[in-house]
């Protein structure tokens, strides 16, 4: 890759955006990982000013970027790549920072293929780069990388990007005869920190900083109730239209107060309020929010109300739009409203079904776009019926002009066909007007008519084909002297219809028209009184210059401060919500230094330890008493009551059967290997064994009981989640028809289940130690997400998956290991000499393996075997057991062992034996270890204690027999 030269600076932030400051660094640059060291402080408690609270966050979100742009180019070899097939230069572009090209890539052609998105960071190379420092020089020229600013179409093969210095694309040069191979290598994604920056630098249009300046020091009279505004008074006078509202939706008297407090904050015109409501696990923290939305809904009370992501989004949304059906007056009026917008593609919004069709901004543009068409649209559609009910004889005149002969229909064939197709997209694009138009341009009355219309002209449908008289109704029915009292039903009906539709295309003719779909977005964000995204995402709401009275921040404890700083600033905002549980997840931070600056802390937790006043949710209905014992004692200083619901006794429910299932189950598995990849993502794959073992079992027990089972399996690292998606194969996720309706599965990474609850929790922690560590869970906040997901609920079959799973893995020596759960149960301590140690290894079948320790298991707890080869009719001291029918045989005897001044017996596994020989290669064996038949039992002992090592292998930690 060929560019000009460069100089490179130093970093700096002064008059520079984040992109200047990240094409500013050199690869060294990129690669020092103290760059920014010296230059973090840590984020204070309290600000003095405005100004210095935002300049507070610079330095650390710089960090963060470096920090983060660091680890994609140390994993680099793991980049998506894309074969660029040509660069060009833009033309006309007068911004005087930057280069900007258009770049054509190879046709996409495998998954693994980089997908751009805007905002993406991508290395512009020579080759596909196996490491960080091949990108100093690409064939003599220096480190080059872009962002991605624009993708032009669907399948991604043009890009428009900006980069840090201007590329010479050699497109006639050749390698060795051959064509030189460009790639764009994609390195991270800078949206969000880039959003950042802008709202720490003040650059976002209508910045308010009032909100800000009311939480910058630590005031807790100032976070007190305005003394002229009362929470009830509000209720009393104010607000007394909501109390059904609130009353219906059955809240405890912690969920109440938080609502009300809310309401009352947003009734106050005397100051900006901040109201933090504390939801730990399982106590109602969504249905509160949903409530409260539904109140400001009722008020018409301009709402943001946003979260760190999709997930967290989508789920508060999912509830709110539920309730509000349940309380619409009529079908799906009131929806316009209500606005959710975001990248589906990211959010997966097609796994929520109700909400991409009712409040999708994407799905709204898309439907307003075709009822508002000035050539397709529902005007054009109600016109043209209007003409085919007035004038049927003109409409089939002009049909018949436009067709040829042999496509003539008779004029009552032509109505019938006509009218239904006009129905048709009369009342899909009537009931998506009423749907997704704004209540301020529909409203309730205008609504009821559009309904109306819908009944009738479906009602007309039905009784149109089976009258072959139609031209003669329609005739009478445009007969002004005709009495309305002489017609006939359909006729009425006809008669009343297009009396409705004269008057809503009378209503309706100011609707705002469009040329494109971006002014439709505009239009429904701006009209919408509850607006759903996230955090990140709120910074369009400050293009449209729209002012936001309340912002509701779900998972606040999840953001970082200077993120939640994007819609604080929104336009004309005075009251703020912040939910969450400082006690769960915070922020996920990359670089330790930031760590160690408090980069990662949340405006949350920031408030909560300056004593500002918060609103605990104080009664939990997830977990059973069991399982909240621990968080609430360790984290909530036994706070939360448990819910009537949870101390019932049907809500203990154990759908496996054994000792081992109880509310908390604890399975040691001692042997199991970690596995890293090159990502430093650990997997265990006898915890995967086992997790697919339990989730087998459990969807069995789902379908045998045709009980609705959901399952979390929740493990800290990305590969061991993917290693168990893998395994469960087809079982993974079925939240589908039939089977699916029984059972559903999901496995997260911790931090992706925050928020999210099932019945059943199973958790694979993948490492550990004797000291207790288990690694990336060893953090309280994840323990305590990861203990409390559970909302309800020695076995052979575990057994069974830990033993193949072993065997599988070449890891046949973990078996033989009297710790293990697979020995919970022995009677016998078992001690294996080198010659079957040799044997078992030199075994190739796995299912021979599989069975030689189903043996051992049964002898090791006290069974015998009814089939005993011995050496001879007098002697049962060295017994031989078959293992299968393929000729295996396992030699074994009853030894005495001293241990703790006491001589106890154990067995002594000596030799597995195969072949057509074995009954020769035992009395070698025999032989051998100098037993003769003749020999006493004290004799035979002696003789062993001559043949054993001093130390053999051995089931330790066993009892006797």
């Amino acid at each position: 890759m060929a560019t000009a030269s460069s100089s490179t600076s130093k970093p700096g932030t002064k008059d520079h955006g984040l992109i200047d400051v990240v094409f500013s660094w050199s690869v060294d640059d990129v690669l020092n990982r103290k760059l920014y060291k010296d230059m973090v402080r840590k984020i204070p408690e309290t600000f003095s000013s405005t100004d210095y609270y935002t300049k507070s966050f610079i330095e650390p979100l710089l960090e963060e970027t470096h920090a983060e742009l660091l680890s994609k180019m140390n994993l680099i070899y793991h980049a998506s790549t894309r074969e660029i097939i040509s660069v060009s230069k833009i033309k006309g572009n007068k911004s005087p920072k930057g280069h900007f090209y258009s770049i054509s890539l190879e046709i996409k052609s495998s998954i693994e293929d980089y997908e751009p998105e805007v905002g993406d960071l991508i290395a512009l190379t020579n080759g596909k780069p196996r490491y960080a420092d091949s990108l100093r020089w690409q064939n003599g020229s220096p480190y080059v990388i872009a962002m991605v600013q624009m993708v032009k179409d669907e399948v991604h093969e043009k890009i428009q990007v900006r980069s840090s210095k201007p590329i010479l694309f050699p497109a006639n040069e050749s390698n060795n005869g051959g064509k030189f191979m460009f790639y764009a290598v994609h390195l991270m994604n800078v949206t969000t920190n880039n959003r950042i920056w802008k709202a720490l630098h003040s650059k976002l249009d209508g910045k308010n900083m009032k909100v800000i300046n009311k939480v910058l020091q630590s005031n807790p009279k100032g976070s007190e109730r305005c003394s002229l505004c009362s929470v009830r008074k509000t209720k009393k006078y104010a607000l007394w239209n909501l109390q059904p509202v609130i009353h219906t939706s059955n809240l405890n008297l912690s969920q109440e107060n938080a609502v009300w407090s809310c309401i009352a904050s947003r009734e106050c015109c005397h100051q900006e309020t901040v109201n933090l409501i504390r939801g730990p696990p399982g106590t109602g923290k969504t249905k509160t929010v949903s409530c409260l939305l539904n109140a400001l809904l009722k008020m018409k009370c301009r709402t943001l109300t946003c979260a760190p992501t999709n997930n967290a989004v989508l789920e508060v949304a999912a509830r709110l739009v539920s309730l509000v059906t349940s309380s619409l007056k009529f079908d799906t009026y009131g929806f316009g409203d209500i606005v959710l917008f975001g990248n589906s593609k990211r959010m997966n919004i097609g796994g929520f079904q109700e909400l991409s069709q009712l409040v999708f901004l994407e799905h709204r543009v898309s439907v307003l776009a075709g009822c508002l068409s000035p050539t397709s649209g529902w005007r054009t559609n109600a016109e043209s019926m209007i003409r085919l009910l007035k004038h049927p004889k003109k409409e089939y005149g002009l049909y018949l002009r436009t067709q040829s002969r042999d496509d003539d229909e008779d004029i009552k064939h032509f109505i019938k066909k006509r009218f239904k197709v006009l129905e048709e997209n009369l009342t899909t694009s009537v009931r998506n007007l009423y749907t997704h138009m704004p209540t301020s341009f529909v409203t309730l009355e205008l609504a009821e008519k559009m309904k109306k219309i819908i009944d009738l002209v479906q009602s007309i449908g039905a009784l149109i084909p089976e009258n072959d008289r139609i031209i003669n109704i329609l005739q009478e029915v445009n007969n002004f002297k005709k009495k309305v009292t002489t017609l006939t039903n359909i006729q009425v009906m006809i008669k009343e219809f297009l009396q409705v539709l004269d008057e809503v295309l009378f209503e309706t003719v100011n609707f705002p028209k469009f040329k494109s779909e971006r002014p439709i977005e505009n239009f429904c964000l701006k009209n919408a009184f509850l607006i759903f995204c996230t955090v990140s995402s709120s910074i369009r709401l400050h293009a449209l210059k729209m002012k936001v009275e309340l912002l509701v921040i779900d998972e606040a404890a999840q953001l970082k401060e200077c993120e939640s700083v994007i819609p604080l600033q929104l336009s004309g905002l005075r009251n703020v919500v912040l939910i969450g549980d400082e006690k769960q997840l915070p922020a996920m931070v990359q670089s330790w230094i930031c760590t160690q600056a408090e980069f990662g802390r949340s405006l949350f937790e920031r408030l909560v330890s300056l004593k500002h006043t918060t609103h605990l949710l104080n009664v939990q209905y997830r977990m059973h008493p069991m399982i909240s014992l621990f968080p609430n004692e360790e984290f909530y200083n036994k706070k939360i009551l448990d819910g009537p619901n949870v101390k019932e006794r049907s809500y203990k429910k154990q759908f496996l059967k054994g000792k081992i299932f109880g509310t908390y189950s604890f399975i040691h598995l001692t042997n199991g290997r970690v596995e890293y990849d090159k990502t430093r993502s650990g997997k265990n794959m006898v915890e995967v064994a086992v997790v697919v073992e339990l989730v087998t079992q459990l969807r069995k027990e789902s379908i045998v009981r045709k009980q609705k089972i959901s399952v979390g399996c929740i493990t800290p690292y990305k590969a061991q989640v993917l290693a168990i998606q893998e395994k469960l194969g087809d079982i993974y996720g079925t939240r589908e028809a039939g089977e699916g309706d029984w059972f559903s599965v999901y496995v997260k990474t911790v931090d992706g289940f925050q928020g999210c609850e099932e019945d059943v929790i199973i958790i694979s922690t993948v490492t550990g130690n004797g000291s207790g560590s288990i690694g990336f869970l060893s953090t309280p906040q994840r323990a305590n997400v990861a203990l409390t997901r559970a909302s309800k609920y020695q076995d052979e079959t575990l057994r069974r998956a830990i033993t193949n799973s072993f065997i599988e893995l070449g890891q046949f020596d973990n078996l033989l290991d009297m710790n293990s759960l697979l020995y919970k149960e022995a009677k016998w301590k078992v001690m294996f000499n080198d010659s079957f140690l040799k044997s078992v290894r030199n075994i190739e079948n796995l299912e021979y393996k599989k069975e030689v320790h189903s043996l051992l298991m049964r002898l090791s707890s006290g069974q015998r075997v009814h089939r005993v080869d011995k050496v001879s009719q007098d002697s049962v001291l060295v017994k031989q057991s078959q293992v299968i029918s393929k000729g295996l045989s396992l030699v074994w005897t009853i030894d005495i062992k001293k241990e703790n001044n006491q001589s106890i017996q154990v067995i002594q596994v000596w030799d597995i034996l195969q072949g057509l020989n074995k009954v020769i290669t035992f009395e070698v064996l025999c032989r051998s270890l100098e037993i003769e038949p003749t020999m006493t039992l004290f004799q035979v002992f002696q003789t062993l204690a001559k043949h054993r090592k001093p130390d053999p292998i051995s089931m330790d930690d066993s009892r006797t027999g």
